[in-house]
């Protein structure tokens, strides 16, 4: 089983599909994990929470997660 790890996103929505892309060019993995801090940054929060939620990833809450929700 392939298990792919997501953290400190910080909402570079950027970064988040460079990553995604490379672990697709990769051949995938059977579980994708977020283990949060997805939005807390200057960046691009709600665009990069929006491509988290289409993803339906099992999630962890950060630190961060925690004083944003």
């Amino acid at each position: 089983m392939r298990i792919a790890v997501l953290a400190d996103i910080h909402g570079n929505v950027l970064a988040l599909d460079a990553v995604l892309d490379d672990l697709r060019q990769r051949g995938g993995a059977d579980l994708l994990v977020n283990l949060g801090d997805c939005v807390s940054g200057p960046l691009w929060p709600r665009e990069t929470m929006e491509r988290l939620e289409a993803l339906a990833l099992p999630t962890v809450r950060g630190n961060h997660d925690r004083r944003v929700a």
